[in-house]
């Protein structure tokens, strides 16, 4: 229940930012809420940085404030940014679920949680900009998927480590190289944990639950459902795209 609950945190806190900022959902990573280019007082970093404000961690959001950031990538101007110490170092409740049993508290800014990189994507010069709320989601908000249960580490794929103020929490992103399409893998359920190692044997790139006969999802709607391992990959893949034109399989 506590995991279902965060879950829809997030997905409200994700439409209330699109609400406030011009319709525009905020990037996978990126700047935020412009449209690549630098601004003041633009966020820099992953999607669990750019929501706080809409999840009740302000204060945790202000305390991120540098100018210039660490790394610069926002002209030098006044950025609520991920290089710095506050956000690198916290634990935030609403971003771990109690039964992920690869958090630990010596791993500050782990995720228990995924974005879908079919809608979330990276916001630089170079990258491919913002989705839009709701005029992305073609396919209808109640049939796609924001956000999924996603182990604080894993072993492989891409971004095995759910590090939320980078890039971590991504999936399904072809902007990545992860597995992609309606015959990519689902999700990955319960993975063990090696011997002397607090990675699952799991790949980064696919959602992954530690919960037992299914894995939680929280839809563009702000609802929040449990879906069972044996939903069909095309089901799975047509839940993730926003604008495919497919139609959801009965094993939804």
């Amino acid at each position: 229940m506590k995991c279902s609950n965060n879950l829809k945190q997030l997905s409200l806190g994700t439409i209330n930012a699109a609400d406030t900022n011009n319709t525009n959902l905020p990037p996978s990573i990126g700047l935020y809420p412009s449209t690549g280019s630098p601004a003041p007082r633009n966020s820099d970093g992953g999607l669990f940085l750019h929501i706080l404000p809409y999840i009740e961690q302000d204060n945790l959001y202000k305390a991120s404030l540098a100018t210039p950031e660490p790394n610069d990538r926002n002209g030098g101007l006044p950025t609520y940014s991920q290089w710095t110490t506050p956000i690198q170092q916290s634990h935030v409740k609403a971003y771990i679920c109690p039964s992920d049993y690869t958090q630990s508290d010596g791993s500050p800014g782990h995720a228990s949680y995924s974005n879908n990189g079919q809608i979330f994507r990276h916001n630089y010069n170079w990258g491919r900009g913002l989705s839009r709320y709701p005029a992305t989601i073609q396919d209808g908000t109640s049939n796609t998927i924001f956000f999924t249960d996603k182990l604080a580490q894993c072993n492989s794929g891409q971004y095995p480590n759910n590090y939320w103020p980078d890039w971590g929490p991504v999936i399904s992103s072809d902007d990545v190289g992860d597995p992609v399409g309606p015959n990519a893998p689902i999700f990955q359920s319960q993975p063990t944990v090696a011997a002397s190692s607090s990675q699952a044997n799991c790949n980064g790139g696919i959602a992954s639950s530690p919960h037992s006969g299914g894995i939680n999802v929280a839809l563009a709607d702000g609802s929040v459902r449990f879906v069972s391992p044996s939903v069909s990959s095309p089901t799975w893949w047509a839940a993730m795209t926003p604008a495919g034109n497919e139609i959801l399989g009965s094993d939804w």
